[in-house]
């Protein structure tokens, strides 16, 4: 690579850093505009909170989805509405449900999901078909910035929980087996 090349490569990577950079600031702060006291955190209350600032409640529903499906963020006129795959481990079901939480912090665009949903759900929740999805990633398929943004949301929030020593909240269990409960014990997940 001469020298030319190596100044354009840079410019870019520069460039690059600071998009990113950006969108780190904007995920920072809506972060820190919820004042939120990790050392109090369970989902429950997390989303109890959310909804106390926002002045719309939020209604999570597990169900069935198919396994590529994680999750489902429908916005309708009154709530907002979850629906979370039952079939994941609890671990997941609780980074899905603060991603599509990210979603509605951060403002992002609805798509249509009445392909995912039965219109007659769509109908009764009074909602014109649009959401976001959160399925899983293909190695083919584009990761847009505010996918990106929602997953950066979450880390923050398990960065704050791990600060908070509340991690057994975050995950559950440290183990559903027995024989291996007190191994992941002594590992850190439980206090």
């Amino acid at each position: 690579m001469n020298f030319i090349e190596r100044v354009v490569s840079k410019r870019i990577q520069n460039l690059q850093f600071r998009k990113h950079k950006m969108a780190d600031d904007r995920v920072q702060e809506a972060l820190d505009a919820l004042a939120y006291d990790f050392s109090q955190f369970e989902l429950a209350h997390f989303v109890s909170h959310i909804v106390r600032l926002r002045q719309k409640p939020i209604q999570i529903i597990q169900l069935p989805l198919t396994a590529a499906l994680f999750g489902v963020w429908v916005s309708a006129a009154r709530q907002d509405y979850i629906f979370c795959n039952m079939r994941l481990q609890p671990i997941h079901q609780t980074h899905v449900i603060l991603h599509e939480i990210a979603h509605m912090l951060l403002n992002h665009r609805r798509e249509r999901i009445d392909h995912v949903l039965p219109p007659d759900l769509l109908r009764e929740l009074g909602q014109d078909s649009a959401g976001r999805l959160r399925v899983a990633p293909d190695r083919d398929q584009h990761v847009d910035a505010e996918e990106q943004e929602s997953e950066r949301f979450v880390y923050l929030i398990q960065r704050q929980v791990v600060r908070a020593r509340r991690l057994a909240e975050l995950t559950g269990e440290s183990s559903s087996i027995p024989t291996l409960k007190p191994i992941t014990d002594a590992m850190g997940f439980a206090e």
